[in-house]
């Protein structure tokens, strides 16, 4: 009668231990998802700020050449 409750204390926290084992590989995944989606975010990001920049040099450039020409014309005139 005393091995039973040994027994039973054992066997609690062998059930404790293979789900803390479960939660622990199922965290690790979930880990690993939200650093890919930080990984893809921040990439993300980059490219739309490279690409905002690009676009406000090529309009900067647009503008100069726009008043260029204009004042080409005017002389013309």
């Amino acid at each position: 009668m005393a091995d039973e409750p040994d027994n039973l204390v054992l066997r609690l926290l062998r059930d404790i231990r293979s789900t803390q084992d479960v939660h622990g590989t199922k965290l690790d995944r979930i880990e690993k998802q939200v650093g890919d989606l930080y990984k893809i975010s921040s990439h993300t990001l980059g490219v739309a700020v490279t690409a905002h920049e690009r676009y406000e040099t090529l309009e900067a450039t647009v503008n100069d050449l726009i008043e260029r020409v204009q004042r080409l014309e005017a002389k013309v005139d």
